[in-house]
């Protein structure tokens, strides 16, 4: 049992212009798609903060701290910075709004293997050599190389990993940390052609 306290952080900054409507707010199973994420990550967290980029405003009546960016215009990482700023936890489990087939047992995968693993100041999946940095675990210790990055507008997220010395963990280790499916869970959505495709894959058996 976790004695840690952690936060959940969802990145929901995003201008979604190739799905053509805001895909948080999508319909999934008589929710949304950002609330079946939220369903998923809170039975690991002690709370959550909503990433919400310029528009806040689509996100007022959630019953969630809702942050938005203070590098406006420069991707997850502004997005990241942002709800980092104002976790009031060390550790914080951090994903993207558009990955509606994550389950619970992700995000306590995550922290299992973070409280028993080596110290790093981030964790994250790495899957056939793909590197999955918006469905990870990040300490607040990151936050100085991450707003310098902002500042100097080198927005690559994956270089930032390899600057801060991230854990990269395979499907092995999350198994063995009770995560199954974890290619279909890290499934996200960009056109309105993989939403359909996800939310079909969701009601299989």
């Amino acid at each position: 049992m976790s004695t840690m306290e952690w936060t959940g952080i969802i990145l929901a900054g995003g201008l979604s212009r190739r799905m053509g409507s805001n895909k948080a707010l999508l319909e999934w199973n008589g929710s949304s798609v950002l609330g079946q994420v939220i369903q998923a990550m809170a039975p690991a967290v002690d709370g959550i903060i909503v990433s919400t980029g310029t528009n806040t405003a689509a996100y007022n009546a959630l019953p969630y701290d809702c942050v938005q960016d203070y590098y406006p215009g420069r991707g997850p990482l502004a997005g990241l910075h942002a709800a980092l700023e104002v976790s009031e936890t060390d550790w914080n489990l951090v994903c993207a709004c558009d990955m509606p087939l994550l389950e619970p047992s992700f995000f306590k995968g995550l922290k299992w293997l973070t409280e028993s693993g080596q110290e790093h100041h981030a964790i994250v999946p790495r899957l056939a050599g793909r590197v999955h940095p918006l469905a990870g675990a990040y300490h607040r210790r990151v936050l100085p190389e991450l707003e310098q990055r902002l500042i100097d507008n080198r927005l690559k997220v994956t270089q930032w990993l390899e600057e801060i010395g991230c854990r990269y963990v395979d499907i092995d280790e999350l198994e063995s940390a009770g995560v199954h499916n974890v290619a279909i869970q890290l499934s996200n959505m960009n056109t309105p052609e993989e939403y359909e495709h996800i939310r079909n894959r969701s009601y299989g058996p």
